[in-house]
């Protein structure tokens, strides 16, 4: 399910036509964003790692750790919905 960008909380510097997203191409599933993240905002599941967007509040630590730059900073969003946790976990590449 999309969760439409308007409820997505506040994010300095965020536009709602974006968000971050995890590349499964070219994650290599080394968990360090997860790690790293104060929000605790990214999630993995079987070897993949997707971020949730009602926690992400976009300050870049993740981005900035990522080995494999893997972290897309501001993929567009298709009509200004978020794409959820489930429907990033589906996808073998970015939509």
């Amino acid at each position: 399910m999309k969760v439409p960008a308007a409820q997505h909380g506040p994010c300095p510097g965020r536009n709602a036509a974006t968000q971050h997203l995890i590349d499964p191409e070219l994650c290599s599933a080394c968990q360090s964003c997860l790690a790293v993240c104060p929000e605790q905002a990214i999630v993995a599941q079987d070897r993949r790692v997707a971020i949730d967007p009602q926690l992400c509040r976009f300050c870049r630590t993740c981005v900035e750790e990522c080995p494999s730059g893997a972290i897309d900073v501001w993929h567009p969003v298709t009509n200004g919905e978020i794409y959820d946790l489930d429907q990033q976990f589906d996808w073998e590449r970015l939509p």
